[in-house]
């Protein structure tokens, strides 16, 4: 008595999770459970008025796609020009049975880590998160195929046929668009080129690029500075 719905889910998620070892189609069942707490997650960020015990999930994702554009955008979270789709055509194009392929771990990760969040609710559904994506990728496309080029990286996305990289999936359709997975650079032997090359390193990691730095030109430990007389540590 006086338990919270959602703590009840969090208690089943956590019990059928460690029936995972025993019978590995209990990782669908673990996140069936996860998916329903999501679901509640997402109505309450969104500030939705939605029954999940008398209205069918189908119902649940346009509303809450429309609701997550307006008020990703308020929070600058996500990119303005993400209002220049035609949104109800995409949120038709939506699949929400699709969210039952996912397993335990994979959903799980995209909770703690990919999905949206306002002051740590999750205000993005599966669905939506690959759609985010898709309009990202899409938005160059022009105004004749912008909106069916994001149904189609959608389709290819949902459908796991194709996944893009971990910076793609944090960015695409946000204010900061970066989706370049590696960089790769030459630190110059010089004071102002090996701090600089640290100082991009640190901004290149802050959006999620992998960096691979080339020392060859730095001279070895021991060496001479020929500006202080000195030797290389």
């Amino acid at each position: 008595d006086g338990v919270a719905v959602k703590d009840v889910y969090k208690a089943l998620t956590m019990s059928a999770r460690t029936q995972v070892e025993n019978e590995p189609n209990y990782s669908y069942v673990t996140a069936r459970l996860l998916l329903q707490d999501l679901y509640r997650e997402a109505i309450d960020g969104l500030s939705i008025d939605f029954d999940l015990a008398k209205q069918p999930v189908d119902e649940l994702y346009p509303i809450c796609f429309r609701e997550y554009i307006k008020k990703g955008i308020a929070h600058d979270l996500l990119h303005p020009n993400l209002k220049d789709f035609d949104l109800k055509k995409l949120s038709e194009a939506l699949l929400p049975e699709r969210d039952f392929q996912f397993t335990y771990l994979g959903l799980q990760t995209l909770y703690d880590r990919y999905f949206i969040h306002i002051d740590g609710t999750r205000i993005e559904l599966p669905q939506i998160f690959f759609m985010r994506v898709a309009m990202g990728l899409a938005h160059c496309e022009g105004d004749a195929e912008r909106d069916n080029r994001a149904i189609e990286f959608y389709n290819l996305l949902s459908s796991f046929d194709y996944m893009s990289s971990t910076p793609t999936l944090f960015n695409s359709g946000t204010q900061r668009p970066q989706l370049s997975s590696c960089f790769l650079t030459t630190v110059p032997d010089d004071l102002d080129g090996i701090y600089g090359a640290i100082k991009a390193n640190a901004l290149l990691s802050k959006y999620a690029g992998g960096i691979g730095n080339d020392w060859t030109p730095v001279r070895a430990i021991g060496a001479h500075i020929k500006g202080t007389n000195g030797k290389s540590l």
